[in-house]
């Protein structure tokens, strides 16, 4: 094997393994921790994205900064829109019943 290709390889491995724990994990009925663990699991796929294929372990520094404010960006954005539906009240019309959902399976 040829020592520039072992890297690529290795990440690859490691992202089929994440997927396979990614499937394992939507099978498993553990409620909102299955939300919690699936984006655990594409924050660490999409790290070695960006580390390995990106090769943002050796890019320029500009290339760093804009990459870690990108993220920045999404954090940001993502932060901002939860902390709005957090804050929301649920607001039903007075002459309308709340509509009762059977549960679906991989929920409590």
């Amino acid at each position: 094997m040829n020592k520039a290709t072992r890297p690529l390889l290795f990440t690859w491995i490691a992202l089929m393994a994440l997927l396979a724990t990614t499937a394992a994990c939507a099978l498993l009925r553990l409620g909102w921790l299955n939300t919690a663990v699936s984006l655990a699991i594409a924050c660490a796929k999409a790290s070695l994205v960006a580390i390995v294929f990106m090769r943002l372990r050796r890019a320029p520094a500009l290339l760093r900064l804009a990459a870690v404010a990108g993220a920045v960006m999404l954090a940001l954005l993502i932060g901002l829109s939860m902390t709005d539906y957090a804050t929301r009240d649920a607001l039903t019309a007075p002459w309308q019943q709340p509509a009762t959902v059977a549960p679906r399976l991989g929920s409590r």
